[in-house]
């Protein structure tokens, strides 16, 4: 089996997000996790994303809003908070390696993105991920921490109802819900009572701790390196110190620990 190939953050919510703090989040989330790890520098990518003229005979499609931002070379607080005013239901800004044409590169190509979704049918979902070839072959203790960092802050700003950090191979379904047949709308409908699946770093909503016991039973007994409560009912916990060393024993003593919250 091939190795995860993503390096995947991502928050539900059910409450209104705040969007102008959401802008700031995305800023700092951009500029310190993101485009770091990018080899071509972002003046590079928007040069050759101003030039790219979508027609419905590119593989790729349409650039969407996320090509509009990323081609307006602004990322600033400002333009972060004006594209979410602006597109109050889908934001998707996607750095990517392109080739001459304005086209994903196929064979060593890397990406990374970070894309908001707000459908009033579903909670909000908040998603960053990178691809795992960014990271040369190697995620440090540091950027661990950052990106749990930007767990912890994302989570409280947006009063998350559950979230997690993983290593990923399954697209928008969890590995969970695609080992247990779980439809990814199934899954978004119930996401304040059901955590969707035992990751490395595994964000439990208010309602899912209240199922488990309560905070100080959680604390007290998840089976994990570490346990934190972030207050307002949410525990974060950390299944093993390093991301890209999780046993597949310790995930299976997780998803125990989980299994009433889990579907």
């Amino acid at each position: 089996m091939s190795p995860p190939h993503v390096v995947r953050l991502e928050l539900d919510t059910f409450a209104d997000v705040d969007r102008p703090a959401l802008a700031t989040w995305f800023d700092a989330v951009f500029t310190g996790l993101l485009a770091p790890l990018c080899p071509a520098s972002v003046a590079e990518l928007v040069s050759v994303a101003r030039d790219y003229v979508p027609s419905d005979t590119t593989p790729w499609g349409p650039p969407g809003y996320a090509r509009l931002l990323l081609s307006s070379g602004e990322f600033t607080p400002s333009a972060w908070a004006l594209a979410l005013a602006e597109l109050p239901s889908f934001l998707r800004v996607q750095m990517v390696g392109l080739d001459s044409q304005g086209l994903p590169l196929v064979d060593g190509g890397w990406s990374a993105e970070v894309l908001l979704k707000d459908d009033p049918a579903f909670p909000h979902q908040i998603s960053v991920t990178a691809s795992r070839s960014l990271f040369g072959g190697w995620i440090s203790h540091l950027v661990q921490q950052e990106w749990l960092s930007a767990l912890r802050t994302g989570a409280s700003l947006v009063r998350a109802c559950g979230g997690w950090i993983t290593l990923d191979r399954v697209g928008p379904r969890t590995a969970h819900e695609v080992s247990a047949g779980v439809g990814l709308d199934e899954s978004l409908f119930t996401a304040a009572e059901l955590c969707r699946g035992p990751h490395w770093a595994t964000l439990l909503g208010p309602r899912q701790v209240a199922a488990l016991g309560g905070v100080l039973k959680v604390c007290g007994s998840a089976p994990c390196f570490s346990v934190e409560d972030l207050g307002g009912g949410r525990i974060l916990l950390r299944l093993t110190e390093h991301l890209d060393e999780v046993p597949d024993d310790a995930l299976r003593e997780l998803a125990g620990f989980l299994g009433p919250v889990l579907r």
